[in-house]
């Protein structure tokens, strides 16, 4: 495990009796902030519906001795045309030459890698009636970039292994002769999204984050090589060749939204609920009438408070009848961890159009952002708004990506000092707009970056009882607290994550008097005192349940009441964005304080957030 935490939080949900604040608030105009972002733009989509689009003068087609030369082909579960590479591959200019990156380059691809038949007839003979297939080729590159005298070179393959050596160095992550990562299984299409920025990169596969390495290293040179190198390849660069579908290759200048890492839907794939379908808002929670009626200081979200260092987290529609910049959403920092009632409780007013007010405001505040002022007003009809409200010590950073309904981001950013009070809350108001929230979105924590919090060791390897994460204490009742991670698997139903109740000791025991109320598997199992008279409930398919929790997201809540009563809900995600049974565990009889502990066996988890996710809706869900 690579962090270590043990400060509580607290996580305010309450309305206060309030004021209406003097009443030209949110009457002014100011004018457009600084421009200090890089911008988002894609600069060109190959679709491979038809061979004219293999234009020679872009794309030069070759075999390898033995092997096809590539070639559009119609893919009966992609339900359209594929560029099929089939020991061939594919020289072009490189897309990324035409206009100059500024921090990052991210491309978004449908793929599948085909296996191959070995020893077919030899297995027929045998009676084997399941033909054996190649293993998978994790090493050969998807996509090459070279300089014209081959002296720099920069690979990536579908272990997600990033390799550039040049004259100005070298750099690599996930080399596969060290581990298999398993980010993008054979045989099936896979919808990938990959960013490269100048500290650090993402892969993401069918809309869900397999890496999203910390900032820190300066890999600026492997950007700028990557997007100036006068060639890139489809499955070049190796004395081996592995055989690859691919469709919709889209290259973006700059990083992406999370409108474009979504698996969108693709013929009989993909779809998740993230692409064309779009997210099922009928469970979201609306701020605001939806004819955009409210006047200023109307109607108000309910509050989040922090205790602390950590992060506040929302996402939402915004909706605003787009008749002045400041008829959107409204942001409010407290320091009373609840709603304002007037006055000095406001530390700080962040509003959607780059303006702002409030005790730390004035000649404290600063402000940025790259919205285009010349069409704000339309950007915001039906944008979707991701913020980040993070304190560290006495600082807190506010930030807001922006995503327009056509797919443009900005963002915007509020730097706060001088937070000297132990709480803040947070609440959202608005004016001539509405708001539709994501209750699964938000979230008050503890954030980590890919593998930055980890339990358990990733070869697999942890035995029974051989690692922790450090207890997390109550002494009272509370709901909604929960854990996300990714489950890397092992290879039996029990070797995933598993988490106990404690009396508030941490394990192991180490003589102060430990002792479990509750140890649950993953797998519908467990022991301890209370286990007998705990009713658990799941539907999981046996069947397929190693592979469906192989690489799942896991999201675990835990609540519990003043008569004693405790609750735990698994909803967990497979790695190609299927939903999951609901896991679900209920019981009588515990004490204070509790402790909550996750361990593993013989697999390892990646914790993403600890903390509360307020507006979750624990009840079954269908």
């Amino acid at each position: 495990m690579k962090a270590e935490f043990k400060s509580s939080l607290l996580i305010a949900v309450m309305v206060f009796i309030f004021s209406s604040c003097s009443n030209d608030w949110g009457q002014s105009d100011p004018p457009a902030g600084n421009q200090v972002y890089p911008t988002m733009e894609k600069l060109v989509t190959y679709t491979f519906d038809t061979d004219e689009e293999l234009d020679p003068l872009v794309f030069n087609l070759k075999s390898y001795p033995g092997g096809q030369q590539p070639a559009i082909i119609e893919d009966e579960i992609a339900a359209s045309p594929v560029l099929s590479l089939d020991g061939g591959y594919v020289r072009m200019m490189n897309p990324w030459t035409v206009k100059e990156s500024q921090a990052a380059a991210s491309m978004t691809f449908w793929l599948k890698q085909v296996r191959k038949p070995v020893a077919d007839n030899e297995a027929r003979a045998e009676g084997d009636e399941e033909v054996q297939l190649e293993p998978q080729d994790i090493s050969s590159p998807l996509f090459h970039w070279e300089n014209e005298n081959g002296s720099s070179k920069l690979d990536f393959s579908v272990n997600g292994w990033w390799k550039y050596t040049g004259v100005d160095g070298s750099w690599e992550v996930n080399n596969p002769t060290e581990y298999a990562t398993g980010y993008i299984t054979p045989d099936e299409w896979h919808y990938v999204a990959l960013v490269l920025r100048d500290d650090s990169y993402g892969i993401y596969v069918d809309g869900e984050k397999k890496i999203d390495s910390p900032a820190g290293t300066d890999i600026s040179n492997v950007v700028q090589f990557m997007t100036r190198a006068p060639y890139m390849f489809i499955n070049y660069g190796a004395d081996t060749h592995a055989s690859f579908l691919i469709e919709d290759l889209t290259i973006y200048r700059n990083s992406i939204s999370s409108k474009e890492i979504a698996q969108p839907k693709k013929g009989n794939i993909g779809g998740g609920g993230s692409g064309d379908e779009g997210p099922d808002l009928s469970k979201w929670i609306m701020v605001g009438a939806d004819d955009n009626s409210n006047g200023f200081w109307q109607v108000f979200s309910e509050p989040v408070g922090l205790n602390g260092n950590g992060t506040i987290h929302y996402e939402f529609y915004n909706y605003t009848s787009g008749n002045e910049n400041w008829h959107n959403w409204v942001l409010v920092i407290t320091n009373n961890g609840g709603m304002s009632t007037g006055g000095d409780s406001e530390l700080v007013v962040f509003r959607a159009d780059n303006y702002g007010w409030g005790a730390l405001y004035e000649n404290n505040a600063v402000l940025s952002c790259d919205y285009n002022w010349d069409t704000f007003k339309e950007d915001m009809k039906g944008a979707y708004v991701s913020i980040d409200i993070v304190r560290n010590g006495t600082d807190i950073v506010i930030t807001a990506v922006t995503t327009t309904a056509d797919g443009k981001t900005y963002n915007y950013k509020m730097e706060v000092p001088n937070v000297n009070v132990p709480t803040i809350g947070t609440f959202f108001t608005l004016e001539n707009a509405h708001l539709l929230f994501n209750p699964d979105a938000t979230f008050v924590g503890r954030t980590y970056s890919n593998e930055e919090f980890t339990l358990g060791n990733k070869d697999k390897t942890s035995g029974f009882w051989s690692c922790w994460t450090p207890v997390e204490v109550f002494d009272t009742d509370f709901t909604n607290f929960g854990f996300e991670f990714i489950n890397h698997h092992g290879a039996n139903n029990w070797q995933g994550w598993n988490f106990v109740i404690t009396n508030g000791k941490q394990a192991p025991d180490s003589g102060d008097g430990y002792a479990e109320q509750l140890f649950l598997r993953c797998d519908n199992y467990g022991w301890a005192s209370l286990y007998e008279g705990c009713e658990r409930t799941c539907n999981f398919d046996w069947t397929t349940y190693i592979d469906d929790m192989t690489d799942a997201k896991c999201r675990v809540y835990f609540k519990t009441d003043a008569s004693g009563q405790f609750t735990m809900v698994a909803r967990q995600t497979t790695a190609d964005g299927r939903a999951m049974p609901e896991y679900r565990c209920k019981g009588d009889g515990f004490t204070f304080p509790l402790g909550i502990i996750f361990t593993c066996e013989g697999s390892w988890l990646d914790f993403s957030k600890v903390g509360y996710f307020p507006w979750v809706d624990m009840e079954p869900q269908q």
